[in-house]
């Protein structure tokens, strides 16, 4: 909860006591009810002190009550009484419960026990106490239902990289947490240790610098080892629990562990570091809620990883057996891979979209499992029907990969490996202006290895044959820039790597 949030919160609590207070101490002087709220609320300010929201407010009311009680104005004493309740209300738990069972002792008393003074001190401590135990249950109940950090959303990126995402998440909550800079690590359980995933803003050189930190090492390894959110806030004043190892960084720091919420053992996940010179004590309750919405999204990212190896897995054995059942295409696709990659890498293409293309390319065919066997291992030429109907396959492999999650652009190479520069392609007949290089170099590498592939109406062509036949497409319905790198692969020897591996494979 954000500490306006808090602040106001109180309000109803502050008028509720104050007219319970005006109840209990109606017959006494203003004078008495003004002196000892002005102690109470100067004691309680102090204490109140650990929590920001609570500074201003309690120095407000603190002059007011001052002033106006030791002036002895009317109306001097209830403003005081406004203060010390609203400070009583931030204050420690155990004060507050110590206060309530100081005044159920005293109102067991008789009431010519004790001077009226001492009657009104520990009865309106009862009165305090109970809405601010009230409050204080009510706001912790509010904040560990209600975080101020919205969920983080991962997008549907089918790379299963989380760090984007945070970034630009953590980037719009650092002044939230009072940091100049922050960075996240997660743990990699094959390598037994936190490798930092985001580092923004302003840090120190050695966090900056620091990539990976074994369990129990420095401030960030401690911190998970030990299960604590540990806070380093000044070089001369070094925390009195700090576990050993752990020491100044550069800056005031702050690191919470993060753990998965759903493991029964507190299975680690990663942890997050906060720095700058604003880092205090108020920081840790803010800094502990992204800790808790960081732990959301590192599941959630695991979860989507698996599901999407999973899928993965599954459709490659779909595609092994699909093109297994037919001598003609056996390893055509993960042929149409390698070659992409090839020519994808060699045009400079960014990983990220290499990877789209891999993807494409591996399962662009898979949809032909929605198409006849009879059809597709046809003896001789297809009928005009048939034709249309295997010129559907496209669309087929867009939906099963569509319903395994792959991303928009993914889908969009899928369903679009068969369209040509001039128009007469399937299944859109998309125009050359819409086929970005991506496109154009899967389809190249698609109809330059189903040339290899042999047919009942022709046999399977070397790649001398099959360049030549690209070249006549070049320009025309197939990329001159993308054939053109693939003949510069030849000429290099690299394509007859791949069929060479093809066949010592079989």
């Amino acid at each position: 909860m954000k500490p306006r949030e808090s602040v106001i919160g109180a309000v109803p609590l502050v008028v509720a006591s104050t007219c319970l207070l005006f109840f209990l101490a109606g017959s006494l002087r203003s004078e008495f009810v003004a002196g000892w709220a002005i102690v109470q609320a100067a004691f309680l300010t102090i204490a109140a002190q650990r929590l920001q929201p609570a500074t201003a407010l309690s120095a407000t009311f603190l002059a007011a009550s001052l002033v106006c009680g030791l002036l002895a104005q009317p109306g001097g004493w209830w403003i005081a009484l406004l203060h010390a309740t609203a400070a009583f209300a931030l204050a420690p738990r155990p004060l507050r419960i110590a206060s309530l069972v100081a005044g159920a002792i005293a109102v067991g008393l008789p009431e010519g026990n004790l001077p009226d003074l001492f009657q009104f001190l520990l009865r309106s401590s009862v009165a305090i106490s109970i809405f601010g135990l009230a409050s204080s249950f009510s706001l912790e109940r509010a904040s560990s239902e209600t975080s101020a950090f919205e969920p983080i959303d991962l997008g549907d990126d089918e790379r299963h990289e989380i760090a984007p995402a945070l970034s630009v998440y953590l980037q719009q909550h650092l002044a939230d947490v009072g940091a100049d800079g922050v960075a996240v690590y997660q743990y990699d359980v094959r390598a037994g240790a936190l490798e930092a995933i985001v580092k923004l803003g302003s840090l120190p050189d050695l966090v900056k610098q620091r990539a990976l930190v074994q369990l129990g090492e420095g401030l960030v390894g401690a911190s998970v080892a030990s299960g604590k959110t540990i806070a380093f806030y000044s070089l001369l004043k070094p925390p009195t629990d700090a576990p050993k190892g752990v020491t100044w960084e550069g800056a005031p720091s702050v690191c919470a562990p993060i753990f998965d919420p759903e493991s029964a053992s507190g299975r680690p996940l990663g942890a997050i570091q906060i720095c700058g010179a604003n880092v205090h004590q108020a920081s840790l309750s803010a800094l502990q809620q992204l800790a808790a919405r960081l732990a959301q999204a590192l599941v959630a990212a695991r979860k989507k990883e698996a599901e999407q190896i999973a899928n993965y897995q599954r459709l490659s054995s779909i595609v092994v057996q699909v093109e297994s059942q037919s001598p003609h295409t056996h390893g055509h696709s993960q042929r149409v891979t390698a070659i992409s990659e090839m020519l994808a890498k060699e045009l400079g293409l960014q990983p990220e979209l290499i990877e789209k293309i891999k993807t494409a390319a591996l399962f662009h065919d898979i949809g032909k499992t929605r198409i006849d066997p009879l059809i597709l291992n046809k003896e001789g030429g297809l009928t005009r029907d048939e034709i249309a109907q295997v010129r559907q396959y496209p669309l087929h492999s867009e939906d099963i990969c569509g319903n395994m999650g792959f991303d928009a652009d993914t889908l969009f190479l899928i369903r679009h490996h068969g369209e040509r520069l001039d128009k007469n392609g399937y299944p859109d007949g998309l125009e050359a202006g819409k086929q970005p290089l991506a496109l154009r170099i899967l389809a190249v590498a698609d109809v330059f290895d189903t040339l290899a592939c042999s047919r009942s109406y022709r046999g399977s062509m070397s790649i001398d044959e099959r360049l030549k036949e690209l070249s006549s497409l070049a320009g025309v319905k197939l990329d001159v820039l993308a054939v053109e790198t693939l003949r510069r692969l030849h000429m290099q020897g690299r394509l007859i790597e791949i069929y060479t591996a093809e066949t010592s494979a079989a």
